[in-house]
């Protein structure tokens, strides 16, 4: 026999396992975001401290050829940087989407798992009251019982 909690625990089940998806989906998200800004980061520190290399280099000499080839080298950098902080923004954008979805799944198990534990409690409820109805019937029907048997004239 089933239930009559059956179709919101199999509700609550789909729920969770959706909340676990958005989470795997989050955690992934986010990851990809820390890696993304820490690729990020490690461009930008090589190219500070090529700059800074350079820089010294030519201080103290240089010709034409070198500084073109730096300048080149420095503008392929500044859009190797531009592209990744690109790509970093899209993974943030997508880490906070992902978040969105976990949180409005999480909502929903939760809105499930309220639901469910208040028709546990009605039921409780319902079967507490069956039982004491059932009790007040017994002890009026003892007491009839008692009552019918002290009046009786047999006694």
């Amino acid at each position: 026999m089933s239930s009559p909690q059956q179709p919101l625990i199999a509700l609550l089940e789909q729920a969770q396992a959706a909340r676990d998806e958005a989470f795997a989906q989050f955690e992934s998200g986010r990851r990809a975001h820390d890696t993304a800004r820490q690729q990020l980061q490690s461009l930008h520190d090589f190219r500070k401290q090529y700059q800074d290399r350079w820089q010294q280099q030519f201080s103290h000499s240089g010709g034409m050829e070198i500084m073109r080839c730096y300048q080149d080298f420095m503008t392929r950098m500044t859009d190797a940087e531009s592209e990744q902080q690109r790509r970093t923004e899209a993974a943030r954008v997508y880490m906070e989407r992902c978040q969105a979805v976990l949180i409005e799944r999480e909502r929903k198990v939760a809105a499930v798992d309220k639901l469910l534990d208040r028709r546990e409690r009605e039921q409780a409820l319902k079967q507490d009251r069956r039982d004491q109805k059932a009790t007040d019937e017994m002890a009026a029907r003892l007491y009839a019982s008692a009552r019918s048997a002290s009046s009786s004239p047999l006694n």
